[in-house]
């Protein structure tokens, strides 16, 4: 799901008849489930903040495509400059072939970095979303300099939550955030959290947000064992390969070690080398100190070193399973 990215969200429209069927509704989530569909990476009595849905696709397929004819274009100039090079003829036809061919090279690799890379790659590792629930804002992350953090008050009616889908593939969803100006035209579009393939994966996120700021962190996990953080956004290898094994699915599960490890392996390979060329985001200052924390706040969940670390408890990972079984019941 690259929509935000190729193509991306479209600003100064109104909002479609099909945003307005999906909007989320900050009194909806009394009834539904909470669940995180695991785009949080921290939780406490102050804020909490997720992924947004590019952190999911980030140096996959796209990107492991991208390179690879990146690739293939720069061996086969060299070669073709080589073949050039060797043609009999004046200096001035093989200098012009040589240049037509270094041209026409630089031009496919520009497409291929205007089109996709561009986003991908020397950006960032993640763009974080806070929802603070002491200063009532949320905090979009854009970038590390001057006017990066885009702050929305929580509740604001220029702020449009609902479903969106995919522009390639409408089976996605994800969730979504338009900010509006007073004529109801959207001027900016934000993502939370990762996508997923149902709209009652979103509604369980967005289940937890509005339960957390307006309820309180102690009502937003139905059981003591949903207490947990499950993501980790460190770039090591072991996250990589967890994510990429998470967004091939279950049924290619128990060939990730045999029939289909190279590809796999490509995939971890492509993600480990985009995050290499990414920064990691950083808040502001004064944000952060909005955001502080009690070092014994009692809301405060422990961060993972690497995905899925705490299901290694028997009771949090048959709880997980639990869980599990009963979203495939509804899809």
């Amino acid at each position: 799901m690259l929509t935000g990215w190729q193509p991306p969200f479209k600003v100064e429209r109104d909002l479609t008849g099909e945003e307005f069927d999906g909007e989320l509704k900050h009194s909806a989530s009394v009834d539904t489930p909470a669940d995180d569909a695991m785009s949080l990476v921290r939780f406490n009595s102050v804020f909490i903040e997720c992924v947004d849905r590019t952190f999911k696709i980030k140096g996959m397929m796209a990107t492991l495509l991208s390179l690879a004819l990146a690739c293939v274009t720069v061996f086969g100039v060299s070669a073709l400059i080589a073949k050039a090079s060797g043609m009999r003829g004046g200096l001035s036809d093989s200098a012009f072939s040589v240049l037509s061919i270094v041209v026409a090279g630089a031009g496919m690799i520009g497409l291929i970095w205007f089109v996709y890379l561009r986003k991908d790659m020397f950006s960032y590792t993640h763009y974080p979303v806070r929802f603070n629930r002491i200063t009532r804002k949320i905090y979009f992350f854009r970038h590390n300099g001057p006017g990066g953090v885009v702050v929305v008050p929580w509740g604001s009616p220029f702020a449009f939550f609902h479903i969106g889908r995919g522009g390639q593939d409408p089976n996605l969803r994800d969730l979504r955030c338009h900010l509006l100006d007073r004529n109801r035209q959207v001027q900016q579009t934000f993502t939370i959290g990762h996508f997923w393939d149902h709209d009652q994966d979103i509604r369980e996120q967005w289940a937890l947000i509005c339960r957390y700021m307006q309820e309180g962190p102690e009502t937003c996990f139905d059981d003591p064992l949903d207490r947990v953080i499950t993501l980790s956004t460190l770039p090591t290898f072991r996250n990589h390969w967890m994510l990429v094994c998470l967004m091939m699915g279950t049924n290619l599960f128990p060939f990730r070690h045999n029939l289909l490890f190279p590809f796999y392996g490509a995939l971890t390979l492509s993600r480990w080398l985009t995050f290499k060329t990414c920064r990691s985001p950083v808040f502001p200052p004064e944000i952060e100190a909005e955001c502080a924390i009690a070092a014994d706040d009692p809301f405060a969940l422990p961060e993972p070193r690497f995905m899925a670390e705490f299901a290694s408890d028997p009771a949090i990972y048959e709880r997980a399973r639990k869980r599990y079984l009963e979203k495939i019941m509804w899809r």
